[in-house]
């Protein structure tokens, strides 16, 4: 097992304030949200009650609330994931538009910090889920965390402090009522309040005087934040109904005990990312190997292709271990979800491993969650459609655009991070960064990458070796530790060479993984290919020859089928962009047997190249 930091020692990530990106697909992918993407949310929600919900609230009337219980906690999603954008490019419209939100949600927060417009308009003497509600769908601790987050965030961007003086207020209601006894003993029906709460203990341990002139609760915050994941399990005397959630909400025992990702996918991983988070600020080790455990599950296990998880549609769920079905359900949110386990995973750890997992999920998911145009969305991101699967213009329960621009939101803190003595490059994004007294950039190059760093003085650089880049090599002397390559660069200016190539090339899936057996699919560097064409689902089933994918001057890549003729496929996150046309991921590949006894050089990965696995 790999070893799990210190908190004083763990990598911290880039501010995104201080990240740049001039990578050629994701500035304009990211230009599409900001422009585009994020005016079209804010008219939706508008358009659909969101904010007339407070108003309802704050005028005293009952009834009438829109959309479902959790409408409140995806509004300050949205807060959250557009101050970021925010804080990287100022937009005066857009800061406006977030304060009028704000407004509306601190005039119907009552005195004592509690915020459920649902429990309050549709269900009062309900909430928790008592007298005849369900804690399951009411989605209170979740609300509340939302807002918490949000205050966080909208501060760090704007130096305002209208929204966290109203999240001061809720993690001190939730503080106060929720504990051991004889507080109450609830459960988190949704996880957000564990990470959320821990991010209001950061932001005021590094600025104490902000904390006290809001009457924060100093060090309660992560206390309750530990209670959420350590009392998971028990339901006795619980103050919520149900009370015993089960693995649904990962409440089938204590955070310390579980070892396998289970449950509503979405839910899992926002937990999962608490209890990694709440390891790391308690140095808390046992808590640590445990969302270790899981993480490894999940990237060795339970990870689709296409950077998703969530098997499953029945409580929007993962499955057991090797169970990847090509249609799987595999929502946005839960893939965004994994990007805040990877982000929490990386800080307690170190290991390179976890941004090979990402990466996937970074490259494929996000750019295949929205449409080409800004406005269309998907709430499922399966690896086979039968022509049947059609992005959403809006939907009843909108919770995946906000979770996305979340994620957007916090992308240029994945590419780098950094510490008193080192630097890390995690994605080859290609972008600049002022991390502490260093100044880095990575730009695309002949063959490879160039990175440059300027220090004042001699620091250690981690650059990760992706398994894609074939012929990896360094400009400069290096040793290999957790995933990357390590160099020592001086005080000044250092140039660094990074070659490597990363042709089109066949992946197989674990002999475990039934439903791909003896199939391969396809993928350059760590971009995923699809074959989508009009007519029937039937017509995509190639068997495939045994050459090599070609890489087409379009952007696309072609591949021999067993009888020479050209099978042409599209980028994944390209797919669903000219109407519900049929397509698929995995192709059969003539001559394949795998053999589910024989796992050699399986140990720990869920996908290999093709190339490897018929020696």
């Amino acid at each position: 097992m790999t070893s799990l930091r210190e908190k004083n020692s763990s990598p911290k990530p880039a501010d995104i304030k201080n990240v740049v990106i001039t990578d050629s697909f994701f500035k304009p992918y990211i230009e599409k949200i900001r422009n585009i993407t994020v005016k079209d949310v804010f008219r939706k929600f508008i358009a659909d009650g969101a904010i007339e919900n407070y108003r309802r609230v704050t005028r005293g009337e009952k009834g009438g609330h829109a959309g479902p219980p959790w409408y409140h906690g995806l509004i300050c999603e949205v807060i959250r994931g557009v101050s970021d954008m925010l804080a990287v490019t100022y937009d005066a419209d857009i800061d406006a538009e977030l304060d009028m939100m704000i407004d509306a949600i601190l005039e119907a927060q009552s005195e004592d910090g509690w915020l459920h417009p649902y429990d309050t308009l549709m269900c009062p003497g309900k909430e928790w889920g008592l007298n005849g509600g369900s804690a399951r769908y009411q989605h209170e601790t979740y609300d509340h965390g939302c807002m918490i987050e949000a205050g966080v965030h909208h501060y760090r961007a704007t130096g305002k402090t209208t929204l966290l003086e109203g999240s001061v207020k809720a993690a001190n209601y939730l503080v106060s009522h929720i504990g051991e006894p004889p507080k109450w003993n609830v459960s988190t029906e949704h996880s957000m309040a564990e990470s959320a709460l821990i991010s209001l203990e950061r932001l005021f341990e590094a600025e104490p005087e902000l904390g006290e002139r809001l009457g924060a609760m100093k060090g309660e915050y992560l206390k309750l934040a530990k209670f959420f994941i350590d009392n998971k399990g028990n339901n006795i005397g619980r103050h919520q109904f149900p009370p015993f959630l089960q693995e649904y909400a990962q409440d089938h025992r204590p955070g310390r005990e579980q070892r396998e990702a289970v449950g509503h996918a979405v839910r899992a991983t926002l937990f999962y990312t608490g209890m990694a988070e709440a390891a790391l600020d308690s140095g808390d080790t046992a808590l640590g190997d445990a969302a270790w455990a899981i993480w490894r599950d999940i990237a060795e296990t339970k990870l689709h292709i296409n950077g998703s998880v969530g098997a499953h549609r029945d409580d929007e769920r993962f499955g057991q271990q090797y169970d990847l079905p090509n249609g799987a359900y595999l929502e946005t949110c839960a893939g965004v979800g994994l990007l805040f386990f990877a982000a929490a995973a990386f800080r307690l750890t170190g290991e390179g491993s976890v941004w090979e997992t990402a990466e996937s999920t970074v490259v494929n998911l996000l750019p295949a969650a929205i449409s080409d145009d800004g406005t269309h969305y998907t709430y499922e991101n399966p690896l086979e459609s039968r022509g049947d699967r059609e992005r959403w213009s809006w939907h009843g329960c909108p919770c995946c655009p906000p979770m996305l621009l979340k994620a957007v939101g916090e992308l240029p803190s994945y590419i780098w991070s950094y510490d008193d003595e080192n630097v890390w490059l995690n994605l080859y994004i290609d972008s600049s960064a002022k991390l502490g007294d260093a100044c880095v950039s990575l730009s695309s190059a002949d063959g490879g990458k160039k990175l440059t760093v300027k220090t004042d003085r001699p620091m250690t650089v981690r650059i990760r070796i992706p398994s894609w880049a074939e012929g990896f090599t360094l400009s400069l002397p290096y040793e290999t530790e957790k995933g990357y390559a390590v160099i020592s660069v001086p005080a000044g200016e250092t140039d660094a060479e990074i070659r490597y190539a990363a042709p089109p090339r066949k992946i197989a899936a674990h002999p475990y993984v039934a439903q791909d057996r003896e199939m391969v699919a396809v993928k350059a560097g760590p971009v995923l290919y699809c074959r989508e064409a009009a007519g029937s689902f039937d017509d995509l089933d190639a068997e495939l020859g045994d050459g090599e994918p070609v890489m087409n001057c379009d952007g696309t890549v072609s591949v021999k089928d067993r009888d020479g003729n050209d099978v042409k496929l599209i980028e994944y996150r390209s797919w669903n962009n000219h109407g519900a046309l049929p397509m698929r991921v995995w192709l059969r590949q003539s001559g394949y047997h795998a053999d589910p006894f024989d796992v050699t050089g399986w140990d720990g990965k869920l996908y290999r190249p093709y190339g490897e696995v018929k020696k």
